[in-house]
């Protein structure tokens, strides 16, 4: 075998059919079994590994069906943080956007590559939008959450920046708690204005300003991926599940406890605000 990996048989083929050894896709492979007549194994070396699911998604937040829904979560608690700065409610947004294309379908994400988020449209998104996840809690739902960051980007191709100046001090308020934000209509449906252009994922400048026409560097959206587990971790001081002491009344959160929970908030936001600042 003049090929460590590939046999002979293929190879001959290949030369006397002037074929690309690397073209491997069923048309290819199915003209060469007609033609050459290999055995079934020899066609299954052949067949290229199926892609990973969600290649790009984190080992540390595989397994738990529940991992987006929690990170979701814990982004919506943010962006509701009115300490917040609006170029970092933006730059959430995009981030929790970024975590539902990468994150394996069976946590409510698309399994996106970084090549391949960083190349989606918004024609393509489209009709990717009706598999994304959904959940019964508005602030923990994917399909909601690419709901916001679709607003920010229509309303930055259809408005001023002042506009979205005006949408990054927003906060992401249950307006109808019988109806999702994702069963509404896009509220700035300019973000399909362009819909071959890969520009869902553009990078935000220090002043806030969203790049029109394109979408980051997949380097750069590497170094959002790390801000990810963050927000899973992030407390939430409004939404603490308190539990009923065994005799008595209803337990109350002690001022010791509420001082570690929000020191633990603080730092947890310092931590995400410094990596999206890092990474634009």
């Amino acid at each position: 075998m003049t090929d460590p990996v590939l046999p002979n048989l293929w190879l001959d083929w290949c030369a006397v059919t002037g074929t690309p050894v690397d073209r491997r896709d069923e048309a290819t492979l199915d003209r060469f079994s007609e033609q050459a007549a290999p055995s079934r194994k020899l066609l299954n070396t052949l067949r290229p590994a199926a892609p990973a699911a969600a290649p790009a998604w984190p080992p540390v937040l595989r397994g738990d069906a529940t991992v987006l829904s929690r990170l979701v979560h814990g982004g919506t608690s943010r962006i509701n943080d009115p300490e917040v700065h609006w170029i970092t409610r933006l730059r959430l947004r995009r981030l929790v956007f970024a975590a539902v294309l990468l994150a394996p379908p069976y946590q409510g994400g698309l399994g996106l590559s970084r090549m391949q988020v960083c190349g989606l449209t918004p024609g393509r998104l489209q009709g990717l939008r009706p598999v994304i996840g959904r959940t019964a809690d508005e602030a923990d739902c994917p399909a909601c959450a690419v709901w916001s960051w679709l607003e920010v980007i229509g309303t930055n191709n259809d408005w001023s920046q002042d506009a979205v100046r005006a949408l990054g001090h927003q906060r992401d308020t249950v307006a109808d708690e019988e109806q999702h934000r994702h069963e509404r209509d896009d509220p700035s449906p300019g973000w399909l204005d362009w819909p071959d252009y890969p520009n869902l994922l553009p990078a935000i400048d220090q002043w806030g300003y969203l790049d029109r026409y394109g979408s980051m560097h997949p380097s750069s959206l590497s170094g959002l991926v790390h801000a990810m587990a963050t927000l899973i971790d992030s407390p939430d001081v409004l939404r603490r599940r308190i539990e009923t002491e065994p005799v008595g009344g209803e337990r109350r959160i002690t001022a010791k406890e509420e001082a570690a929970i929000l020191t633990r908030a603080d730092e947890v936001n310092a931590r995400v605000i410094r990596i999206l600042a890092e990474y634009g």
